[in-house]
């Protein structure tokens, strides 16, 4: 049975960067590449009728001769001459491993009756590296190869003597003397063996072969000469082998080796079956060596032939599903990736119906798992891998976790538990264990890291306090030094006489415990100065870039592992594809990758060095490292490193048919591939590519979308249609001008001519034998289809076709089906209703401990600090609008750059860039930058939801001032907080809270420990309202406070009646500021909105 690699793993997930980088290079002159540059564009080939190799299978003689002769000319010496023979090897009776790329039809695959089955092997030489033909003429235009491609009937190889023995293929294995003896007994001839049963030169009588035994007659038909009946001729095969050399750019498979490939194909000439219903055949490629010299017979025996491959297939009846139905399917249900509503609909029964938010999250690509808790009980859970169907918002803030647990998040309103980022984060952990290289670098660097940070601390503090002098130091001082100790004879230099010693030591002990507030700020200081020195590389101001020598051999290997991860690479595939649901057989479907679940999976993996006190200052350094990796331009680049941020899965027979389907891509020049927007491709399972981009489709910068055959695997046919009694040829234009003189587009793939063959007319030239002696053979008939072929388009094209006799190579152009493909157009106006930012209002979450932020949050929270949200509509079959929103990039800023035209190599900004490396924050709503220790919100007593929104009434207000302690932040001693607002009537560019305040006045809500006074404070006409929270004591330790919630009594909100709203929505701007024994005090500002009634 065939084996080949349907789905090959890349050594290196980013390989595809990495060559568009060393192209790059090349390009400027900085780098040489160690081949040459590609000879062939992106589409092109070039075909070769034979691939000889320099020297044939066999034996060999190399001759020698030497003549001296004197200078004089006197004398001649005797010629001296030498002979060695030697023997050139090569494959005979199996191949080698890994010597096929392909075949096709693939096996237990279905195709239509007009298909010629091919395979093409990774040897470009080997169907010529034994001779058939003795004495072949050196400048012939064709060779005969010792391999030919045999379609069967299983009924025709079906051997009632060797039932029990033959394989699914219908082959046996003998030894070569076990088939002399088949061969000498009358049981079969073969060419395998001489007629008496004899070896040939070379062979052993122990080598297996595995064999099929062929009737006669049909044997006869394959390889009858027409010029003698009582010869066999293998002449035909010539024209059914060539070589080609292809561009592999876009290609899963190939495009791993390089840009370009050199294969051989050979092709059957036999077509299926005409008949009814689909039939199972049989495909071998076979050693037609000898068969020239072997007897011709008219006899009932059985001719033995030697299979070096084989593999089945069903022969399809006329008319069926073909490869343009589907691409055409796949074209027609695209969709983004997620369970597609009619499947939910499908499920339920008459007249039921999901809950909106259960519906909601299925379309959100979250599936339903089984989960048990830490305290062992079973329950269920949201889940959903790093391939969504929307966009999820982004934040560089997010916790550092020790074990995960924290980054479960709770939907309020359905009350079950989303593990997706909980899960992430255990996953990158297990694949970075299951790592021993990572792990020991992990290790090994964290501990750096953390020694030289501690001593760069211990000697920072005592160099503070004079207990410690540096190397340079001692020597600047060395000088007075010196004069102090030639001084220490004289008394008059002593301060104190001798009761002195009896004094105190006035030495002052320094505080080095780590856990001690400055030790920690100095230490997280030093580790981010160490860990910047150890990332850097041998090229001055670059950090190392995997394009230059790094400094720290651990941080190389870090460094490599974590991007491949941000790749998804070593990603188990159940964890793309959470739900068969979400990829059914024969679909294409679009996704956007979460950041938010790369980033817990990275914090995972980098987990396992915590094994240090402050590991988490290493940890971020860490991230830090990275995301100044992915800001920096490599030196001799004009773009940073690219990381995918959407792509596509395809699960179709054709990544079965075509492992090496091209992908084509196309940015704002819609007519050249732009093969740089690809940044991973690869066939993670049989039958199923995965592709991703590095930009956003439908930009400027990613405009088309193309699947299409690859040449190598493009499949052959013997015509347009093969009836029972008609065979239709279409007849194509084949130039041997220049390339870019040729027609291009619709205008090339006219054919020159379509001309019927019907059988039994004698008018025209047989082409093609539907049967013979009552078999049924369906074969093209050569040479007369090459010659025909030859003066079809000779008489058509002119000179525009220079060949002046039939070849190879115009036979397997000729015989090649239409290259069909499958165009995505990524319109922009298909984006345009998505690029407005909406609020989800759908979104009842409430986090426990997020990584970052979520894609839904309350209506009334879109003033936080995760930007806007997506409002998605699903009723499209495939809504575009809400996969690929891109308000990440909007909410980052990313300014659009222009597209140079003269470097090909040009890369926009990657759609994802950093890693999330702070910690983050609990409530639903924050400050838009953590400027102060604590947590702030503001929102009336009636109604806590409207957090930052309070609403004028016609009666008295609570306002509660909600003030949390945030983890991370222990050191500090508070002495004061104010929070202060404008006072007064409303006016233009200033909203007031209220006009005056009357109430009863403050209390705190919980630390009764402080005191709360309000006061108001008038300054140039304009009147500010201060909150101040006051510790009882000087000071009080922040990490002794949880809750410094106050609240303000009493209060009347001013009155917006005479607001316009052309002035916009009214926000009060809440300034605090926080004032520390010790250091400068801390401010920041928050926004409340007035929710007025215009």
């Amino acid at each position: 049975m065939v084996i080949y690699p349907i789905c090959r793993t890349p050594a290196q997930a980013r390989y595809l960067p990495r060559r568009y980088a060393r192209k790059a290079l090349a390009r400027s002159g900085l780098i040489t590449l160690d081949s040459e540059p590609e000879k062939l564009a992106p589409g092109q080939e070039r075909l070769y009728s034979f691939y000889l190799p320099p020297m044939t299978a066999g034996l060999h003689k190399i001759q020698t001769s030497q003549s001296v002769k004197l200078s004089d000319n006197t004398e001649k010496l005797d010629e001296i001459t030498a002979e060695q023979s030697f023997i050139v090897v090569a494959p005979r009776y199996s191949l080698p491993d890994g010597s096929v790329h392909s075949v096709y039809p693939p096996q237990g695959h279905t195709d239509n009756v007009e298909v010629l089955p091919h395979i093409v092997l990774s040897d470009p030489q080997l169907p010529w590296t034994r001779s058939v033909v003795t004495e072949e003429d050196p400048n012939v235009r064709n060779r005969v190869p010792w391999l030919a491609m045999l379609v069967f009937r299983q009924e025709e190889l079906q051997d009632p003597r060797f039932a029990g023995e033959q394989s699914s293929t219908l082959a046996i294995t003998r030894t070569l003397s076990q088939l002399g003896t088949m061969v000498t007994g009358g049981q079969c001839a073969s060419p395998v063996v001489k007629a008496d049963g004899g070896l040939y030169a070379g062979d052993s009588a122990d080598t297996t072969a595995s064999l099929i035994l062929v009737q006669r007659k049909l044997f006869n038909a394959l390889f009858k000469s027409d010029d003698n009946q009582q010869v066999y001729d293998v002449s035909r095969y010539k024209w059914l082998a060539h070589t080609r050399n292809i561009n592999t750019t876009g290609m899963a498979n190939s495009g791993i080796d390089g840009e370009e490939g050199v294969f051989s194909v050979v092709v059957s000439q036999r077509a299926g079956p005409l008949v009814t219903e689909p039939t199972d055949l049989v495909v071998h490629l076979v050693s037609i060596e000898h068969i020239p010299s072997l007897a011709y017979s008219t006899g009932d025996d059985r001719v033995a032939l030697c299979s070096l491959e084989n593999w089945t297939f069903t022969c399809l009846p006329p008319n069926s599903f073909n490869v343009f139905d589907a691409l055409r399917h796949v074209g027609m249900t695209h969709d983004v990736f997620r369970i597609s509503p009619d499947q939910i609909k499908k499920s339920l029964g008459d007249g039921q119906s999901l809950p909106a938010r259960l519906e909601r999250r299925l379309l959100d690509g979250f599936i339903m798992t089984n989960y048990r808790t830490e305290t062992g009980e079973q329950t269920a859970a949201w889940m959903r891998g790093p391939l969504v169907p929307r966009i999820v918002s982004h934040s560089d803030e997010a916790r550092i976790s020790r074990n995960g647990q924290d980054l479960q998040i709770i939907d309020k309103e359905t009350g079950i538990v989303d593990i997706t980022y909980c899960v992430a984060w255990q996953l990158g952990k297990s694949l970075a264990v299951g790592n021993q290289g990572f792990t020991v670098a992990l290790s090994r660097l964290s501990l750096t890291i953390s020694r030289e940070a501690i001593e760069a601390t211990k000697k920072s503090i005592l160099k503070a306090q004079g207990g410690f002098q540096d190397k340079m130091e001692i020597l600047r001082n060395l000088a007075e030094s010196l004069r102090t100790l030639r001084g220490l004879h004289n008394p008059q230099g002593l301060s104190h006489g001798p009761d002195a010693r009896w004094l105190p030591s006035s030495f002052k002990a320094f505080n080095m415990s780590r856990g001690d507030f400055h030790v920690k700020q100095i230490f997280s200081q030093k580790v981010a100065e160490v860990t910047n020195q150890m990332t850097q590389s041998t090229s001055e101001g670059y950090v190392y870039n995997e394009l230059n020598e790094p400094l720290s051999p651990d941080w190389m290997i870090v460094c490599s592992w974590v991007l491949d991860r941000m790749y998804l690479a070593g990603v188990p595939y159940h964890y793309y594809l959470p739900d068969p649901s979400f990829l059914p057989e024969e679909t294409l479907r679009f996704f956007h990758i979460d950041r938010n679940w790369i980033d817990a999976l990275v914090d995972g993996a980098l987990s396992i060095g915590s094994h240090l006190p402050n590991d988490t200052e290493i940890r971020k350094n860490l991230k830090e490292a990275i995301n100044a990796y992915l800001a920096q331009k490599p030196e001799g680049l004009h773009y940073p490193p690219q990381r995918p941020g959407y792509g596509f899965l395809l699960r179709s027979q054709l990544c079965i048919k075509f492992p090496d389907l091209i992908v084509r891509t196309y940015g704002d020049d819609v007519t050249t591939p732009d093969p740089t927007i690809i940044v991973r491709q690869e066939n993670i399972a049989e039958g199923v590519l995965l592709v991703m981009f590095d930009r956003k489709p439908g930009t400027d910068n990613f405009k088309r979308l193309v699947l299409l055959e690859p040449p190598h695997q493009q499949c052959f046919g013997c015509g347009e249609q093969l009836k029972e009694d008609k065979l239709t040829i279409a007849y194509k234009q084949i130039y041997t001008i220049p390339l870019e003189e040729q027609p291009k587009g619709l205008d090339r793939s006219t054919p020159v001519e379509i001309i019927d063959y019907i059988k039994g007319d004698n008018s025209q030239p047989a082409v093609f034998t539907w049967s013979e002696n009552d078999l049924g053979l369906n074969t093209l008939y050569f040479p007369a289809y090459a010659k025909k072929t030859h003066e079809v388009i000779h008489r058509h094209l002119g000179d525009n076709y220079a060949e002046t006799e039939p070849t190879a190579t115009l036979v397997g152009i000729q015989l090649n089906h239409p290259m069909y493909y499958l165009e995505v157009k990524m319109d922009p106006a298909a984006f345009a209703s998505a690029d407005a930012s909406g609020d989800d209002d759908d979104g009842m979450l409430k986090s426990l401990k997020m990584v970052s932020s979520l894609e839904s949050s309350p209506a009334d929270t879109v003033r936080s600090q995760r930007g806007p949200q997506i409002a998605a509509d699903y009723s499209a079959p495939v809504d575009w609008n809400a996969p690929f929103v891109d308000e990440t990039e909007r909410a980052q800023g990313a300014p659009k750059r222009p597209v140079d035209r003269r470097n090909e190599f040009y890369l926009p900004p990657p759609n994802i860039r950093r890693l999330a490396v702070s910690d983050g924050n609990d409530d639903p709503v924050q400050l838009r930058r953590p400027k102060t220790v604590l947590d702030y919100t503001i929102f009336p007593l009636r109604s806590r939801d409207s957090v930052l929104h309070v609403k004028p009434l016609t009666y008295r207000q609570d306002i509660i001032f909600s003030i949390r302690y945030r983890p991370g932040n222990d050191g500090f001693n508070l002495e004061r907080i104010t929070l202060s607002f404008p006072l007064g009537n409303p006016e233009w560019r200033r909203a007031t809270l209220m006009k005056l305040y009357d109430g009863p006045g403050a209390t705190m809500v919980d630390d009764f420990r402080f005191n709360v006074v309000p006061s108001e404070e008038k300054k140039d006409e304009a009147s500010t309202f201060h909150l101040n929270i006051i510790p009882r004591p000087d000071s009080m330790r922040i990490g002794n406070v949880t809750n410094l919630s106050a609240m303000l009594s009493g209060v009347m909100v001013a009155d917006y009646s005479q607001w316009q709203p052309s002035w916009g929505t009214p926000t009060v701007m809440v300034t605090v500021v926080e004032y520390y024994t010790g250091t400068n005090p801390l401010t920041d500002t928050m926004e409340l909105v007035i929710d007025y009634q215009a």
